[in-house]
């Protein structure tokens, strides 16, 4: 059973969603007014938040976005449903940093099943990495929109750890989990480092991670990550039960591939589009063997901003 907030400006259809719901096991509270809604989420405990995107004083979006700035609240799933469900009304509301979108009318066991399938998803979710301790991809994703909604400036890093599958191949799964929790430490301490409260590392899976730092610590921290990874590189090697490859130049196996972009408060995107543009990078540079790739245009960019240039 969960406790479901249902905030509806229409009495009839917020009553008919709680019996729905309420049959199928939830509890439900309802509401009509957004600010009643963020009241509430402040002051009790909910497991999941099913708001109209329309309401008599402020809309759901405004709702989402208040939540999603909070540090203490921004997990709290968040369904919105509404009569505006045209392509672009839903992809705004999940920019918001909305987990789904239900078009009215509500088909009601499409929102019985929606709802229990995020509840589910929500209490066995322990947003940590089994492997590396760090953030898991869902935690990542709800602090990338964290820092959106806040508005704030900042650069998303993208480390990936090159030949994990070669490595699985050679030495199993064993030395594979003890390379990526070498990378993990490797990145968190290089990330404290930097003296930013609100530096993160997260590990996306696989040989795939991610870290949040201010746009003008950047480069140096992928510089100074990059040169002391490689240093250590033959080392970690034996310490696989390896023997570090004869090549010229820096090896691509257990090498690190790393690509950034950035964000400046003007900017409108959602964190789903800061990923694609980490990714296409990333696809751009496929064929070459490590080494660090930014995308000097938003970095300057969310600079510029900071120092309140403009960019050009």
């Amino acid at each position: 059973m969960a406790k479901i907030l249902i905030v509806d400006g229409d009495k009839k259809s917020a009553k008919a969603v709680a019996k729905a719901l309420t049959g199928a096991g939830h509890a439900c509270a309802v509401l009509h007014r957004g600010k009643d809604a963020i009241q509430a989420v402040d002051n009790e405990q909910h497991d999941l938040l099913l708001i109209d995107t329309m309401l008599p004083d402020l809309s759901g979006f405004s709702v989402c976005r208040k939540i999603r700035r909070s540090s203490e609240l921004f997990h709290l799933p968040i369904v919105f449903f509404s009569s505006m469900n045209n392509p672009e009304e839903v992809q705004h509301g999940l920019a918001q940093g909305a987990d789904d979108f239900i078009p009215k009318p509500i088909d009601m066991s499409q929102i019985v099943q929606r709802v229990n399938a995020l509840v589910n998803a929500s209490s066995h979710a322990s947003y940590t990495d089994a492997i590396t301790g760090l953030a898991d991809a869902e935690e990542v994703r709800r602090r990338v929109q964290l820092r959106i909604t806040r508005g704030d400036r900042f650069a998303l890093i993208y480390v990936e750890l090159l030949g994990l599958r070669r490595l699985s191949e050679e030495a199993g799964n064993d030395a594979r989990d003890k390379a990526l929790r070498h990378l993990g430490r490797a990145l968190r301490l290089s990330a404290e480092s930097t003296s930013d409260s609100d530096a993160f590392v997260g590990h996306m899976g696989g040989g795939f991670f991610l870290c949040m730092l201010p746009p003008d610590s950047v480069e140096p921290y992928a510089d100074k990550l990059l040169k002391s990874w490689r240093k250590h590189q033959p080392g970690l090697h034996e310490n696989l039960g390896l023997k570090n490859p004869a090549t010229k130049g820096p090896s691509d196996f257990l090498d690190l591939m790393i690509c950034a972009t950035a964000r400046d408060s003007r900017d409108p995107c959602s964190a789903q589009e800061l990923l694609d543009t980490l990714t296409r990078i990333r696809r751009s540079v496929r064929d070459e063997v490590g080494g660090v790739h930014v995308d000097r245009r938003t970095i300057a960019s969310a600079q510029d901003a900071s120092s309140g240039r403009s960019g050009v």
